[in-house]
């Protein structure tokens, strides 16, 4: 069995939930996106995100005897927080 590297964590979260409190979740998704700064819990579980600046949106929706489902996929390369890896310095001395 292949061993993970100790920063990489997996956290799911599975339950029936209220459409208003699903909202709520959205919000504070669409909210920490655009903060550049996502933090999830669940159980003992725990991650903190960092979107990048250039995050791949993928939608898709499926309907099949009276059985909707709706999944939002984000995608984007974690930039260790507080590196300048996009910075560009040019000198000519």
């Amino acid at each position: 069995m292949e061993d993970k590297n100790p920063k990489d964590v997996e956290l799911v979260h599975e339950a029936l939930h209220e459409p208003a409190q699903v909202a709520r979740y959205l919000r504070a998704l669409a909210d920490g996106i655009e903060l550049g700064r996502l933090r999830l819990r669940s159980g003992e579980r725990e991650i903190e995100l960092h979107p990048a600046s250039l995050c791949t949106f993928e939608l898709r929706s499926q309907s099949e005897r009276q059985r909707v489902k709706l999944q939002v996929q984000l995608r984007w390369r974690e930039v260790a927080v507080g590196t300048e890896a996009n910075r560009l310095e040019i000198a000519s001395e």
